[in-house]
């Protein structure tokens, strides 16, 4: 049994996936394992430290070690690295290999030197940047400095395995790379369960460096597979790095600059309560959980699809490509926004439920978690959007659109606390705004580039007829919802939240595909698709254990 399972996966994780949808369906279900890791991760954070201000020092010390690894790689590695890699690969195999042990090195070095200036003055930057004019106590800046230094540390591994990722999706294998992630909710839990007596919040800490690793070494045999062997090679006048770092420059300071939202978010937190840092982090990572398995999963799937189609002399598979692309993501995604606006109590208490964290925070990370839903379809369709440009090898208009939308954010993000008096939920309400702005501009853009885009008022004419559908779904919901809560489940325990969000989210399903299939759109084709896809490797798997 376990070599069945064994062999199946191996076969699983060595496929290639030549369409978007089957690898965004790959990408998606492992994101899937990620979020239900990340569940228990939120609810041992909830268990063991409820909505204490250490444990939103300990969300806090995160930023600037995101910032760092967003300077040196991030997205923008991808973007630039694998349509320069694949060029070098179909011309020299060696000369490509060396291209990443160089990348490797560089990256490396220039992280030696931001992060000695870090750890140098980790303090100052904790004290007058992230926490400046925060309500925390002096044990709490000299905890969040000691936090940071330890999180900088993690990004040794995540430099590394970033390149890795690149590459194994250079040759179109998403699913390690998919599994990284996993490992690191893994490394975090971990070390929480094991540690959490004798290290306090020092435990996700040095989970998170061990699941650095771990998100590092699950990708090396695949990689070492495909070819790959370090060298020490350090040559920044190597045409192939100068192509890269050129590529990046743009999409570095894109992603940058939007990074360097997360610490005035953190600022105006910390500004309103250490409890509201908290809940402004967990109401985010339950959004990201319908981003992630939609909006990036496609996004990562279409980038070396889109490269690979993409022809300057004909653009027509391009402009075609990217139009259906558009059209899978508000398919899937409009409804399931809809889905957690309803059910954003029962899903906030699932996630982060546990008894030290109080029914107020409760309430406050629900109210959040519901503007963020709003902006699920503008943060999905700039993630997919973006990726078009970059396939064009055009990384600048991103950014400065990037750049405006962030501006725009961090100006509503700050009127709403600072002058207004606003609660946690208006940061919710600013990344909503200024996420529709960043959609709008990149599809404006976009139309610009390739004129005559395919079927664009029949694009937004569908898209329209699947927002009435999700809006009547939610509509459909929203009674038998309450009268489930009041009457039929007892809601104060675990099995019944998990029955009533069962039940509401499988009724919001079969009433979708009953409004979809009433309206008679063909979209419904796409769901047939993937429950296809789900039932050839179930067939799979059940003959290999006939097999066995």
């Amino acid at each position: 049994m376990v070599r069945t399972v064994f062999n199946a996966f191996n076969r699983v994780s060595r496929s290639k996936q030549e369409t978007i949808l089957t690898a965004a369906g790959v990408i998606a279900a492992i994101f899937a394992v990620s979020a239900i890791l990340g569940f228990i991760r939120n609810r041992l954070y909830s268990t063991y430290f409820g909505d204490s201000s250490e444990l939103g020092v300990f969300f806090a010390a995160d930023d600037i070690p995101t910032i760092v690894f967003s300077l040196i790689i991030s997205g923008a590695l991808s973007t630039s690295f694998i349509p320069v890699f694949n060029k070098f690969y179909k011309k020299d195999q060696i000369l490509s290999w060396s291209l990443v042990s160089n990348a490797i090195n560089i990256s490396l070095a220039l992280f030696i030197v931001f992060s000695a200036i870090v750890f140098s003055f980790s303090n100052q930057l904790v004290s007058q940047v992230v926490a400046r004019n925060s309500n925390l106590t002096p044990e709490d800046l000299n905890l969040f400095a000691t936090l940071l230094r330890i999180l900088m540390l993690a990004q040794i591994g995540f430099i590394i395995s970033s390149f890795y990722t690149s590459v194994l999706q250079s040759f179109n294998h998403f699913v390690i790379p998919a599994l990284a992630p996993v490992m690191l909710n893994l490394g975090v839990i971990i070390f929480m369960v094991a540690f959490y007596k004798p290290l306090g919040i020092y435990a996700p800490a040095w989970g998170t460096v061990f699941g650095s690793i771990l998100h590092m070494l699950v990708q090396i045999p695949f990689i070492r597979e495909k070819g790959f062997r370090y060298s020490f090679i350090f040559d920044l006048k190597d045409k192939g790095v100068r192509e890269v770092y050129k590529l990046m420059l743009p999409r570095t300071l894109a992603q940058t600059t939007q990074k360097l939202i997360i610490p005035l978010y953190t600022n105006l937190a910390l500004y309103i309560s250490g409890s509201a840092n908290v809940i402004l982090t967990f109401a985010d990572d339950i959004q990201n959980v319908p981003v992630r398995l939609f909006g990036i999963s496609i996004g990562q799937a279409a980038l070396p699809i889109f490269a690979s189609t993409y022809n300057e002399d004909d653009t027509q598979p391009f402009k075609s490509l990217i139009t259906k692309t558009i059209y899978q993501v508000a398919f899937f995604i409009l409804p399931v926004s809809v889905l957690v606006f309803i059910l954003r109590v029962p899903l906030v208490r699932l996630a982060v439920g546990a008894s030290k964290y109080p029914w107020e925070a409760t309430v406050m990370t629900a109210y959040t978690l519901a503007f963020f839903s709003i902006s699920f379809i503008a943060q999905s369709l700039v993630l997919v959007v973006s990726r078009a440009f970059y396939s064009m090898y055009d990384t600048k208009t991103p950014f400065k659109i990037s750049l405006t939308s962030m501006v725009i954010n961090a100006i509503l993000a700050i009127i709403f606390v600072r002058v207004f008096g606003l609660g946690v939920w208006s940061l919710g309400l600013a990344f909503t705004i200024s996420s529709f702005f960043n959609m709008a501009l990149l599809l404006i853009s976009l139309y610009k580039i390739l004129p005559q885009l395919d079927e664009t008022y029949e694009l937004i004419y569908k898209i329209n007829r699947i927002s009435i559908a999700s809006l009547i779904m939610g509509l459909t919901l929203y009674i038998p919802m309450k009268i489930f809560d009041r009457f039929i489940f007892d809601t104060t325990r675990t099995l019944d939240l998990i029955l009533l969000t069962t039940v509401v989210t499988s009724l919001g399903l079969i009433s979708f595909i009953f409004i979809v299939r009433f309206f008679k759109l063909k979209e419904l084709d796409y769901i047939y698709l993937v429950l296809e896809k789900f039932k050839k490797s179930a067939y799979s798997l059940s003959f290999l254990r006939r097999q066995h």
